[in-house]
C-alpha cells in the first residue's frame, strides 16, 4: 500500500476534486459486493478504491468534494457518498465546495432576477441547504460565493446579468447569511475572493474581507467564532500571479493571516503551480501563521476519464512539467485478455487487460444495447482511481525535484531574462526544473518577507517576470476576461462532468457494472 499521508506536510496541497461518479458508484459497488465482479488481483477487494481510507491500496487523506455534485438530502448523502460521509475524520480532511461555480453555469437552477434582491426567499433556501450540508460534509468549506463569470458572455445569457456588480452583492448577502446562521465550530469556512479585472476583484477584497475580522464579526454579529477562518482565491486572483501576491500582501496589511488555517486556490491544477503555492505557502508559515495551509484543486483524473483517456507517465524537463494523456485502452477484442495493464502505479499493476475491457462484439448493456465501448462503469472507477494516484505522485516529485535544484546558485529570480518562450533559454537553469519555478521561489521569499521596504514596488517592476509565469498565459490586455475563470486543462473540463462524453457515463450512472 502507497502511503502519501506523510509526503505532503511541507508542500501545497492537491486536493482531487472527488467526482460524484466515483462516490457513488463506489457505494453501489460495496452495496453489492456479493455480485459484483472484482478484479482477481483486488486483494482487498473493491473497497480498496477508497483512498481516504488507510486499508486502501494507495492512501491519500485529501479531497475536494463539491455541493453543487452531491446529494443535498442528509440520509441519502451518508447512502450514496459513504465514502465522503463515512470517512475517519480524524485523519481526513475534505474540503467543500459551495457550489456556486455550478450554480453560475445552470447545473443547479435560481432565479437570478429573484436572487438580486436581498431579501429573496429562494436564495436564502439555497444558502440553507448549502450551508447545513457542509456542516455536516466537510473540515473546511468555501462560503457561496456567486463567481463573477456569471455575468460575462455567454455565460450572462444564462443568468441575464449584465454587471459584476450583481455577483459581488449576491454574494454579500450569501456571507451575511452564512456568519448569521452557522454553527461555530462544525465546519471552517473560507472566504471567496474573486472578481472579473482587477477592479472588480479590489473591490470584491474590500467589501468581503471585514467577515473575516473578529473586531468586525464581534460588533456586528455578537460572536467573533463566527469569523471566516481562511480564503479561498478565485477569478482573477488565481489568474495572474502578481494579484494573487498582491491579495497577499493586502491580507497581511490588515492583520487578517494571522491565525488562520488554509487558503484554497480554486481550479490551478498545473504541476508549476503545485511549486509555486509551495514556496508561498513556506513564507506565510514562517512569518504569518505556522499552521497555515495552502492547496489547490483539480478534477482532471475523473474528467478525463470521462472522455477515454488516462494518465500514461509524467515528465519532468527543464522546459516544463506535465503528465501525459493518451487514449485508454478500449477494445473489444481484448475481452477476457491475460495480459497484464501496461501502466504503473498500484491500481494498473494489479489488473489484467481484461479487468477493463470486459464488453466484447455483440454484448450488450441493461438496456439491451450494444455500446461502442468495452469498459463498464467498473472499468471508469479504475481508471480514475489510478490517474487521482498518478495525479498525486506528480506533484510530490515536482516539488521534491525542485527543493533539489533550488540550491543552484544561479536561481536568484533577478537572473530572469525576457524572451520568447518557445525559442529562449536564456532562463534554464536547471536539466530537470523549468527556470521560473526556481526563480519564483527566490522572488517570493523576498517578497513576502517583512523586512522587504516596498513589496508592492516589487511586483510593479517585475510584473513581467511575473506574467510568464501566470497561469494559462493571461495578461490584463486579453479580451476575453471569462478565460481567467476557466484554466486550459482544467475548468474548462469541469463543465464536461455534466455532459460526460464516453457512451456508458450518461443516464443515471447506471451502466453494467
Amino acid at each position: 500500500m502507497t502511503d502519501f499521508s506523510k509526503q505532503t506536510e511541507d508542500y501545497a496541497l492537491y486536493l482531487p476534486a472527488i467526482s460524484a461518479f466515483y462516490t457513488r458508484q463506489l457505494a453501489k459497488y460495496l452495496s453489492e459486493e456479493d455480485t459484483m465482479r472484482c478484479p482477481e488481483g483486488f486483494e482487498k477487494g473493491l473497497q480498496g478504491l477508497d483512498f481516504l481510507k488507510e486499508d486502501s491500496y494507495y492512501y491519500y487523506p485529501y479531497g475536494l468534494y463539491s455541493a453543487g455534485h452531491a446529494q443535498l438530502d442528509l440520509d441519502k448523502t451518508d447512502i450514496h457518498e459513504g465514502m465522503i460521509q463515512h470517512r475517519d475524520r480524524s485523519k481526513t480532511i475534505i474540503l467543500g465546495d459551495s457550489g456556486g461555480f455550478q450554480i453560475a453555469k445552470g447545473v443547479i437552477k435560481l432565479d437570478w432576477k429573484d436572487a438580486i434582491n436581498p431579501d429573496s426567499k429562494a436564495r436564502e433556501e439555497l444558502c440553507e441547504k448549502m450551508l447545513r450540508w457542509l456542516e455536516y460534509t466537510a473540515d473546511w468549506s468555501m462560503t457561496l460565493d456567486f463567481p463573477a463569470f456569471a455575468a460575462i458572455p455567454p455565460y450572462n445569457k444564462k443568468t441575464g446579468l449584465t454587471d459584476v456588480q450583481d455577483t459581488i452583492d449576491m454574494s454579500l448577502y450569501n456571507l451575511d447569511y452564512f456568519v448569521r446562521n452557522r454553527v461555530p465550530g462544525a465546519t471552517k469556512f473560507l472566504n471567496v475572493l474573486s472578481g472579473a479585472d482587477e477592479e472588480s476583484s479590489q473591490q470584491w477584497f474590500d467589501l468581503v474581507t471585514p467577515f473575516s475580522d473578529p473586531k468586525f464579526v464581534k460588533e456586528n454579529y455578537g460572536d467573533a467564532d463566527r469569523t471566516l477562518e481562511g480564503y479561498a482565491m478565485a477569478g482573477v486572483n488565481i489568474g495572474q500571479m502578481s494579484l494573487l501576491l498582491k491579495r497577499l500582501l493586502q491580507l497581511r496589511e490588515k492583520g487578517l493571516l494571522e491565525g488562520k488555517g488554509w487558503i484554497h486556490c480554486l481550479g490551478t491544477g498545473k504541476l508549476h503551480w503545485g511549486c509555486y503555492l509551495t514556496s508561498i505557502q513556506r513564507m506565510l508559515r514562517k512569518y504569518d501563521s505556522p499552521n497555515i495551509q495552502v492547496s489547490f484543486d483539480a478534477a482532471s483524473p475523473f474528467v478525463n476519464t470521462a472522455y477515454g483517456q488516462t494518465y500514461t507517465y509524467n515528465y519532468f524537463d527543464k522546459k516544463r512539467y506535465g503528465y501525459m494523456m493518451d487514449r485508454a485502452i478500449d477494445n473489444k477484442d481484448l475481452k477476457g485478455s491475460k495480459l497484464p495493464m501496461p501502466f504503473k502505479g498500484p491500481i494498473m499493476e494489479r489488473l489484467k487487460v481484461g479487468d477493463i475491457c470486459v464488453n466484447g462484439h455483440g454484448d450488450l448493456n441493461k438496456q439491451g444495447k450494444e455500446t461502442s465501448t468495452s469498459w463498464d462503469t467498473l472499468s471508469y472507477s479504475l481508471y480514475m482511481s489510478h490517474s487521482v494516484h498518478n495525479h498525486i505522485e506528480a506533484f510530490l516529485e515536482a516539488n521534491r525535484l525542485a527543493d533539489v535544484e533550488k540550491h543552484r546558485e544561479n536561481c536568484d529570480w533577478r537572473n530572469y531574462r525576457t524572451g520568447e518562450k518557445s525559442k529562449s533559454t536564456v532562463n534554464d537553469r536547471s536539466p530537470h526544473v523549468p527556470g521560473l519555478i526556481l526563480m519564483f521561489d527566490s522572488f517570493v521569499t523576498e517578497l513576502l518577507d517583512p523586512a522587504t521596504k516596498d513589496p508592492y514596488k516589487m511586483l510593479e517592476d517585475n510584473k513581467q517576470f511575473l506574467d510568464e509565469i501566470t497561469q494559462n498565459g493571461w495578461t490584463s490586455g486579453k479580451d476575453n476576461v471569462a478565460s481567467v475563470f476557466f484554466d486550459d486543462d482544467e475548468y474548462s473540463e469541469g463543465d464536461r462532468e455534466e455532459d460526460m462524453g464516453h457512451e456508458i457515463m450518461t443516464g443515471d450512472f447506471d451502466g453494467e457494472g
